[in-house]
């Protein structure tokens, strides 16, 4: 489930990175396992994984004088992004 994770992306506001998660999946897979289970059979997702930090990114390196230069960026939970995925695979295979 975590192998196929980028290891160059950020971390989100969980501070779990994907290169520990790589790292550590024979260990951690089990855990999150039961913990997406739970979630999807009680229709709920655990709030610390809704959390996100909006970033403001220049739209072009020359100018960023004003607020209209720039756009926003999520860091969302690598752990949630990995129960999207796998949300969407099974959601596919209907």
């Amino acid at each position: 489930m975590f192998e196929r994770l980028s290891t160059r992306k950020a971390a989100g506001p969980d501070n779990i990175s994907p290169r520990l998660l790589r790292t550590c999946t024979d260990q951690l897979s089990g855990v999150f396992t039961d913990i997406f289970n739970m979630s999807l059979s009680q229709c709920t997702v655990p709030q610390c994984f809704k959390k996100s930090t909006v970033i403001p990114v220049p739209k072009k390196k020359s100018t960023v004088s004003c607020l209209n230069d720039y756009r926003s960026a999520a860091l969302t939970s690598v752990v949630m992004k990995t129960l999207e995925r796998l949300i969407l695979q099974f959601l596919k295979s209907l």
